[in-house]
């Protein structure tokens, strides 16, 4: 994200350091970076994209993914961690599924929750 994003942009209403705006991540730029299909010139210059930049941005996921482990309170059990299943399920292989998953009980600091 921060590729795209870069620092104190939370808005979205400047490039990031790839110089990619959102309006030029179309599904076929997504389907390149996070699926390792295969994308054409025709569509990279279409959406004035360079295959560098792409490749920049698949590089970066592919160190991050899969997550190794998604550690969560047993309270967000029935919606952080099930839409991270469903939605890693839904949208990924296998091999890019989370490795595991764990809840803690709710921790005490200074007996306070």
């Amino acid at each position: 994200a921060h590729l795209l994003q870069g620092e104190n942009n939370l808005d979205g209403s400047k490039a990031g350091p790839l110089g990619i705006k959102a309006e030029q991540m179309v599904d076929a730029v997504w389907d390149y970076v996070l699926l390792e299909k295969e994308i054409s010139d025709e569509v990279l210059n279409a959406h004035g994209l360079s295959r560098e930049q792409l490749e920049a941005l698949r590089s970066e996921f592919t160190y991050w993914y899969p997550m190794d482990l998604r550690v969560s309170g047993k309270d967000l059990i029935g919606n952080h961690l099930t839409f991270c299943m469903y939605n890693h399920c839904a949208i990924f292989p296998k091999d890019l599924w989370p490795k595991a998953m764990r809840t803690n009980g709710h921790m005490l600091i200074n007996a306070e929750k």
